[in-house]
């Protein structure tokens, strides 16, 4: 259809249906707001939405950590309640060490000549119980047996550790040696347990 060969008042009509038709595309994309700015239609509400949902899920994430922490601590805690009974008690620290150490010699078959508490300087009872508990162990052996007592002492209690070694010839005696032997456990094994 050609438009010289309409009417005038078919042209005005025809003209008229377009700007109507094009006046309700402007106003429905206006009524659904696509000529608005990007904050006007809501841009700013999601931009909020997904903010939010990021941090629910943060807080999701720091909550099973905080379970997994709370399982690891109290596993922690069992394991170093099952090694409280490899530290001597403040009580009677002297006894405990000397009977420890007298059961390793007798078993590695080495003779002991002392046994010492380790005194800290100043002799604070309070400050000397925040201290590592050291003993000083002097004996007379040979190497075989050193290495066996070390041994014994170590393996038979996790907590302890073997801070010194000296050994000195003694001139009368060639398989045996003058050992000191300076040992240490913890200050002490103290279990705080977390609660919620």
């Amino acid at each position: 259809m050609k438009w010289s060969s309409l009417t005038k008042k078919q042209q005005q009509m025809a003209i008229a249906t377009v700007v109507l038709a094009v006046t309700q595309i402007i106003l429905m994309a206006h009524f659904l707001g696509l000529t608005k700015p990007a904050e006007a239609r809501g841009g700013a509400a999601k931009k909020e939405l997904i903010d939010l949902e990021q941090k629910l899920d943060d807080a999701r994430l720091i909550l099973k950590r905080e379970e997994m922490i709370r399982r690891d601590l109290a596993q922690s805690i069992e394991k170093l309640e099952t090694l409280t009974v490899y530290a001597p008690t403040l009580s009677d620290r002297y006894a405990w060490a000397y009977e420890y150490v007298s059961r390793c010699a007798t078993q590695s078959r080495v003779e002991l000549d002392s046994l010492e508490e380790v005194l800290y300087e100043g002799g604070d009872k309070k400050n000397s119980d925040e201290q590592p508990y050291e003993i000083n162990v002097s004996t007379r052996c040979g190497y075989n047996g050193l290495v066996e007592l070390l041994w014994r002492l170590e393996k038979g209690n996790p907590l302890l550790r073997v801070k010194e070694v000296t050994i000195s010839a003694l001139p009368d005696q060639n398989l045996s040696h003058q050992v000191r032997i300076v040992i240490q456990w913890p200050a002490s094994v103290k279990i705080e347990k977390g609660g919620k």
